[in-house]
């Protein structure tokens, strides 16, 4: 399938339906990849092929699309019957993507939490997210650029209402919102969405701030690690409810990304 097939396939699927797979190297991964991709380098894949679901279909792609293409082959010799290879590879890719290694900002993730304990750990992160929005709006020297990031930190409070209401129906009682807030981030860490501590997320992509669209981008860049970020801790998860929820949560980040592509569209008009 070409990258624009792709794009369509992903965008008419939850990202929990299907694999994706990136038999690239591990320093090739860590440098950028799709969000939620599982990473099985080629030299491994026929020893840790049982890592890959067989339930679902798989959609495999490495730097340019000679790897995936093998990948492809080995995969459908073991009976795997939906079985898709991205012509061009991760260098033809010109959607969001992700950064870091699969551990990144899995430290302390046992696969072993609750819905409730995943939906607390992510509302902390949004709060981080809104909080470094708000501030860069402080900084802010037109009114135009205050008003870009407090369109963002906007965003991120409709995030936090669906996290909030949703822990309501886990718990079956909707707490009072701001009890709800302090009690989080009473403790929390610094790590905004996608498990990242954002000074690490700034010195990497130092350009972010160039401009309104430099600022949409990097929102963008963040939401694309969110949605990787609970993609990779759903495939570790051990409860099914847990799964399910950090799918959910998955795909409120992928609906963000479509918002924040339009008005991207919209600015380079």
């Amino acid at each position: 399938m070409s990258v624009e097939e792709i794009k369509a396939y992903m965008d008419g699927h939850g990202p929990e339906k299907y694999t994706l797979l990136d038999v690239r190297q591990p320093a090739e991964y860590e440098r950028g990849h799709l969000p939620g991709a599982r990473l099985v380098p080629l030299s491994e894949l026929p020893d840790r092929m049982g890592e890959v679901p067989t339930d679902k279909p798989v959609i495999a792609y490495c730097a340019s699309g000679g790897r995936s293409m093998a990948a492809s082959s080995l995969l459908e010799g073991r009976g795997y019957g939906d079985v898709s290879n991205m012509v061009g590879g991760f260098s033809a890719w010109e959607g969001s993507a992700a950064f870091g290694p699969m551990q990144l900002g899995m430290h302390g993730f046992t696969g072993r939490e609750t819905p409730r304990e995943v939906v607390r750990k992510a509302f902390a992160m949004e709060c981080r997210l809104q909080e470094f929005y708000v501030l860069r709006a402080d900084l802010a020297e037109t009114e135009e650029r205050i008003e870009l990031f407090m369109e963002l930190a906007g965003y991120e409070d409709r995030h936090k209402d669906v996290l909030h209401t949703l822990y309501g129906r886990l718990t079956g009682e909707l707490p009072d919102y701001e009890t709800f807030e302090a009690e989080i981030l009473d403790g929390a860490d610094g790590m905004v969405e996608g498990g990242i501590d954002i000074q690490t997320f700034l010195d990497k992509h130092a350009e972010a701030f160039d401009g309104d669209l430099g600022i949409l981008q990097f929102a963008s860049m963040v939401e694309a690690q969110a949605m990787d970020y609970y993609l990779r801790w759903a495939a570790q998860a051990e409860q099914g409810e847990t799964r399910e929820t950090l799918e959910l949560l998955a795909r409120e980040e992928k609906a963000h990304l479509k918002v924040l592509a339009r008005h991207m569209d919209e600015l380079s008009e």
